[in-house]
């Protein structure tokens, strides 16, 4: 038995202090500064990733968590796939491939994409090239003040900021 471990107890460590994490709006991870480039490393990071309680994120291993500043979404759509008629998969950022809901789609500020992914708890932000993808099954309405995504035979409303302001404001990250 660890002796260390026995004195801790349930304690959790913070490594904050001393650890800078940091996911900028491509979704590439840094750490003091420096990229996390290392496949591996940066799919455990990715895996480790959590939301706070006040809206933050940050990453626990084992009893040790550390903050991770995002400057935008913690998550990037790289690719956007077809399936059959009525669905789509995304791949991630982080190598994982999952099922698109459109309905979980919406525009933010500046024109910038996104949707909800790993099972709605993240949002991710779709890379111009996914995006690319995804604008061929968009028609405007008659009079060009919507988007509608059409997959297969279904239509869905493309939201605006405005429905999910909670979704980007710095509470909602």
């Amino acid at each position: 038995m660890d002796p260390f471990s026995d004195q801790l107890g349930d304690q959790v460590l913070d490594a904050s202090p001393y650890l800078k994490l940091v996911i900028d709006k491509e979704g590439r991870w840094f750490q003091n500064d420096a990229e996390i480039i290392h496949p591996q490393i940066y799919r455990q990071f990715c895996s480790m990733l959590e939301k706070t309680s006040d809206g933050g994120y940050q990453v626990r291993m084992g009893r040790e968590i550390c903050r991770v500043h995002v400057e935008d979404a913690p998550f990037v759509v790289q690719r956007v796939m077809e399936g059959d008629e009525a669905e789509m998969s995304i791949l991630l950022n982080d190598g994982t491939v999952e099922p698109f809901l459109p309905e979980s789609f919406w525009i933010g500020p500046h024109n910038v994409p996104y949707c909800k992914v790993k099972q709605g708890v993240f949002h991710a932000r779709f890379g111009r090239p996914a995006y690319y993808q995804l604008a061929a099954h968009m028609i405007a309405d008659d009079e060009e003040k919507e988007f509608i995504l059409v997959v297969g035979t279904k239509r869905f409303s493309v939201q605006r900021l405005s429905e999910f302001e909670d979704e980007l404001s710095p509470a909602g990250k």
